[in-house]
């Protein structure tokens, strides 16, 4: 029983909660994440933001069923489909020039745990970005 007080209490937190995942373009960081099992934050340390941000968008539009929704400057909010059931999850990027980083930011829109596939796509774009800035 109280496995399952416990979540539904989760899954109204993240119902109600969804909104504030998304980071407003103008604040300077994006969103920490509140359950861990199922979001993954990084700050990629960057030698030059102003050329690798754009590369970093472009690495995001070439994903596969991934498709920016909202871009600015120096924010980018795209929603990627999972493999296997179709999941919408948020992908967020974010340069902070005045630090040096890339701040990004994935995490599944529904459930609790995501098997590792926020983290593999955050991994997975890293590692495009680093074949296209070569």
């Amino acid at each position: 029983m109280q496995k399952i007080i416990f979540v539904a209490i989760a899954l109204l937190f993240l119902f109600f909660n969804s909104s504030s995942a998304l980071a407003d373009s103008e604040l300077d960081e994006l969103p920490k994440c509140v359950v861990l099992t199922h979001c993954v934050r990084e700050n990629w340390e960057v030698d030059d933001i102003e050329v690798l941000f754009p590369k970093a968008i472009e690495a995001v539009t070439k994903t596969p069923r991934t498709k920016i929704v909202e871009q600015t400057d120096s924010y980018i909010h795209a929603e990627a489909k999972t493999i296997s059931r179709r999941y919408t999850d948020d992908l967020l990027l974010k340069a902070l020039p005045e630090k040096g980083v890339i701040q990004v930011r994935s995490e599944s829109r529904v459930g609790i745990g995501d098997m590792g596939v926020n983290k593999k796509r955050v991994d997975e774009l890293a590692y495009r970005l680093s074949i296209i800035k070569n």
